[in-house]
């Protein structure tokens, strides 16, 4: 699966063009992170899979239910009890209008503690400036709720890359997030398993591409060569 991912070979031609945004070369990193035009399919859908594993921890520590299978797990947008409120994707109120209010995971802890949470997948190139920058975007959201809440406010981003690398700082968020070993190789294999798939289907409609166009340049009855 790895080597799948990281070879930029992948696809039968070096020129082709991205079908979804039809500017960037058709590469694996462009294709895995960076088209802008896959934003709300394939990165969507990958992005909420691995929210729902690190999703699964929460409503248990807090006695909301119980579940330890990450397959069966759903995400239910609102828990509210006596102990904890989780918000998963819902804008936050505040006293003041924050514009950027929207966190993967906000929780209040009912002992006074408040948590924002997000999560993110994206290249080797940008994993270093993700870990540092996107999580100041919360800033504002993380000063209103403490002076509302009269608690600190904590800000978590659990980022790597789609081919599991980290930074350095990973290992401080799994234990700040309470995430055991087992969950963290979940929340990566889900991340590069639904890569794979992406890339997979990206180039098997690139050969069906090649095909036609050949057929068409060569004629219907020409026998053709497959290419792989």
């Amino acid at each position: 699966v790895f080597c799948y991912i990281q070879d930029i070979n992948v696809f039968w031609r070096a020129d082709g063009i991205c079908q979804h945004c039809g500017k960037s070369g058709k590469t694996v990193d462009h294709l895995a992170t960076r088209c802008e035009k896959m934003l709300g399919h394939d990165y969507t859908r990958r992005h909420n899979e691995v929210l729902r594993c690190i999703h699964l921890l929460h409503p248990n520590r807090y006695k909301f239910r119980s579940s330890k299978r990450i397959r069966s797990h759903s995400i239910q947008e609102i828990f509210d009890n006596e102990y904890a409120e989780i918000r998963v994707d819902t804008r936050i109120k505040t006293d003041v209008k924050i514009r950027k209010n929207r966190p993967d995971i906000f929780i209040l802890d009912k002992k006074n503690k408040i948590t924002l949470i997000e999560e993110g997948i994206t290249s080797q190139d940008s994993l270093q400036i993700a870990e540092i920058e996107k999580p100041k975007k919360y800033d504002l959201l993380a000063y209103g709720l403490g002076s509302i809440y009269k608690c600190r406010a904590d800000i978590i981003y659990y980022v790597m890359t789609c081919n599991r690398i980290v930074t350095k700082y990973n290992k401080s968020h799994l234990k700040r997030l309470e995430i055991p070993h087992n969950l963290e190789a979940c929340i990566q294999s889900i991340g590069t398993e639904k890569t794979v798939e992406t890339i997979f289907i990206e180039r098997r409609r690139g050969l069906e591409e090649h095909h036609y166009v050949s057929r068409d340049v060569l004629g219907t009855n020409t026998t053709l060569k497959t290419f792989e």
